[in-house]
């Protein structure tokens, strides 16, 4: 624990790469100016970032009358970090630097229901990307690793309490990791992730009110309010897969009926083509499953869609209708300055994404309809890893504490 002078110098570093990093490049009296230290702390403070790699010279600025200055600016190699994502049915890890830049990326299909095997495998996958940066001989350490996991997760206790797709209760997923790859662990919920990248990196840049909404096996929403992500009192905020959107509907595998996830989700996107097959209807999507609608999963109606099969296309517009009344009265309830539809079944892209548009902003109060956007994700499956790669760079930014 850092204490009297040695603190003060933390901290100072800290402001002063803080200021490099989001205001572009900068002299040495730009930083003094700015923060109001000293400019030979300044100097001092600089020098240390130099040679730990934190900053860079990249030549001189116009002069004022003396000699010119030279300016610094951040190095966003200066440390590697790893994100990933532990969704349901796969594992998806990315390798970026500080600036949210992939250089090597991994995916794999999840076989199992075992958490402890899948934790094994994210556990290779990881590893693999850390043999890259030895591969690319780079000096720099890796900072940590951010996941987003499917299922309830407690983020401050590094716990995963609960998943509907694995079989997992009160999993220590952080201290398991972090023994084996001897490196920093950080978890959240994968939505919450998805919300977290697309906020760092991707279409909400600067927005601190927003939703996003993962459609895929199942629905969930991450949620931040006022630049924070909200978890709610059991970190279980985000459940939008579960409210009641359809009277007397299917049952559902959180034992209610008719909620969202079964009308809205990828299984009941394939459901629903399954069901369309079973009554005779002529559709592209029979061609693709080679007439065995137990074959049918979301991407080939999406792949019939987008090749003109009216049968899948209506089966995604039902589905995104279902998904708007949803979105409609969460907009309502949280005000959110956006919504980002994401997730593998977003890649259906207008032919879902349009309807759910349309009937979210009819059942959308005026007021914020003519105000809330809704979009689709700008990270595609980036969204999850690089979100939890943001989580070790917002920590890492945090604390006056550089490693």
């Amino acid at each position: 624990m850092l204490v009297g002078p040695e603190l003060i110098r933390a901290i100072n570093k800290q402001r002063v790469l803080r200021l490099v990093r989001s205001a572009g490049a900068m002299s040495r009296a730009d930083l003094a100016e700015r923060t109001g230290l000293t400019r030979p702390t300044v100097s001092a403070v600089v020098a240390e970032l130099l040679e730990e790699g934190w900053v860079e010279e990249i030549g001189t600025g116009e002069s004022s009358g003396g000699r010119p200055p030279i300016l610094l600016r951040f190095n966003p190699r200066a440390r590697w970090v790893i994100g990933a994502e532990l969704g349901a049915g796969h594992i998806r890890a990315v390798l970026a630097d500080l600036a949210g830049n992939v250089v090597h990326r991994v995916k794999q299909r999840v076989e199992s229901h075992d958490p402890i095997v899948e934790i094994g495998q994210l556990e290779r996958a990881v590893k693999h990307l850390l043999a890259q940066v030895a591969a690319m001989g780079s000096q720099m350490p890796v900072a940590g690793m951010g996941i987003g996991i499917t299922g309830v997760i407690d983020s401050d206790e590094g716990i995963w309490r609960y998943s509907p797709h694995y079989q997992v209760r009160d999993l220590p997923v952080v201290q398991m990791l972090e023994e084996r790859l001897q490196l920093p662990v950080w978890i959240e919920n994968d939505a919450r992730a998805m919300a977290w990248g697309e906020r760092s990196f991707g279409a909400a840049q600067g927005v601190d009110n927003l939703a996003f909404i993962r459609v895929g096996v199942g629905l969930g929403a991450g949620i931040i309010i006022n630049g924070t992500l909200y978890g709610g009192a059991h970190q279980g905020a985000g459940e939008i897969g579960h409210i009641l959107v359809k009277e007397k509907g299917l049952r559902c595998r959180c034992g209610s009926d008719g909620c969202l996830e079964t009308v809205g989700s990828a299984v009941a996107i394939a459901r629903r083509a399954a069901q369309r097959l079973a009554q005779g209807e002529e559709t592209l999507i029979r061609e693709l499953c080679g007439g065995d609608p137990s074959k049918v999963i979301a991407t080939t109606v999406i792949e019939a869609a987008y090749a003109g099969d009216r049968v899948a296309q209506e089966i995604l517009s039902e589905a995104g209708r279902y998904l708007g009344i949803g979105i409609g009265s969460m907009i309502n309830l949280l005000n959110p300055a956006m919504v980002i539809i994401g997730g593998g079944t977003s890649r259906a892209g207008d032919y879902l994404i349009e309807p759910l548009r349309q009937a979210a902003l009819e059942r959308t109060l005026p007021a914020l309809r003519e105000r809330v956007k809704i979009v689709r994700t700008a990270l595609g499956e980036d969204a999850g890893p690089l979100g939890g790669a943001a989580l070790v760079i917002e920590e890492l930014f945090r604390t006056p504490s550089l490693t």
